[in-house]
């Protein structure tokens, strides 16, 4: 059941932002576009799609890129591309998550210019596992990685050249929090002021204190592993970020590794007041992926579902969402639910 202070609608089948096998993580490209990261189905078919938004065309940037199932993976059968994003030149990089199938090009960073980078073979380096998450342009010449497994965050040059730039084995040691374990990095956005903004989701047990959403200043690619991480707030299961209006909207996974139907799409003020505050929508189905679409909506991907969740409205303008079924839009100016392609009810 959904609150009544969310509305959460699926696109239909001639919905403009399309369908997918198993889509992952939403960025949005430097015009507008919106990047779909897609696992695939397991068959090494993992593709990244930009889709305009208006038009609803759809353009293949990458494909064929390493996917599986039985990824021996503890908290995921599906392995493959998890996050994507576009430089403003035009090159798009895509974070290939871990397997265990050997040599199979996982755990890799791959870019459409031809840089091909062994995330797997650096973390080795620290007798760290690696399991990269998402991506995003560092806004110069270079790109974020995170990397949930080394609980670390990294950046990468144009020459493929890796440095970490962030540790996260501990949030409580960190002073990020009282939540005694590890960061686990997930979902990342970059501010109009190159400020990257991470998610840590946190490890198990995940009942427990809240984990984090962090910053580090844009310099941090210039001076790795001596950038503090600022808290921006405490969340209790975070996991994709993107920019909003007044704020920063945070995606709660939920719970644990599985668990469905207790999402959250929240905002953070830009004044630092307390996340809770700012609910947009509840009852996501295992939230992994949001991005703010140029004319306002929201676009959310959730584990299990080929299509995208659309949020229409903004809560911020201080109308409040109806509850609509999944077939439905809701309008936040008004406070009514309309069928998609229909009218008003």
């Amino acid at each position: 059941m959904l609150l009544l202070a969310a509305a959460i609608c699926g696109c239909s089948s001639a919905g403009p932002l399309g369908e997918y096998q198993a889509p992952r993580t939403l960025h949005l490209a430097p015009d507008g576009r919106l990047i779909v990261t897609d696992v695939g189905s397991g068959k090494h078919d993992g593709t990244v799609v930009a889709v305009d938004v208006a038009s609803g065309r759809r353009t293949v940037l990458m494909q064929d890129l390493p996917s599986t199932r039985n990824s021996g993976q503890g908290h995921a059968d599906l392995a493959g591309p998890s996050g994507a994003a576009m430089a403003a030149d035009g090159t798009v990089c895509a974070a290939i998550g871990d397997a265990t199938a050997p040599n199979a090009g996982f755990a890799t960073l791959r870019c459409t210019n031809g840089l091909v980078v062994d995330l797997e073979a650096f973390q080795a380096r620290s007798k760290l596992p690696s399991n990269p998450y998402d991506v995003v342009s560092d806004g110069r010449d270079g790109w974020y990685v995170s990397d949930g497994a080394a609980n670390n965050v990294l950046h990468v040059d144009q020459a493929g050249e890796v440095a970490v730039i962030a540790r996260f084995p501990s949030l409580a040691v960190s002073g990020l929090g009282r939540r005694d374990g590890q960061g686990v990095p997930t979902g990342m956005t970059l501010g109009p002021d190159r400020t990257l903004y991470v998610a840590l989701y946190g490890g198990a047990p995940f009942d427990g204190p809240p984990a984090a959403v962090i910053s580090l200043a844009a310099d941090a690619a210039t001076r790795p592993g001596r950038i503090a991480p600022k808290l921006v707030a405490l969340v209790p299961h975070p996991i994709a970020l993107a920019l909003a209006p007044g704020g920063l909207a945070v995606v709660d996974y939920g719970g644990a590794p599985g668990e469905r139907g207790k999402g959250e799409l929240r905002l953070i003020p830009a004044d630092g007041t307390d996340a809770t505050a700012g609910t947009l929508a509840s009852g996501l189905d295992g939230p992994t992926g949001v991005a703010r679409l140029p004319d306002g909506r929201w676009a959310i991907a959730e584990s299990g579902r080929s299509r995208l969740t659309i949020l229409s409205g903004d809560r911020s303008e201080g109308q409040p969402f109806a509850a609509c079924d999944r077939s439905s839009i809701v309008d936040g100016r008004r406070g009514q639910c309309r069928q998609a392609g229909g009218s008003d009810r």
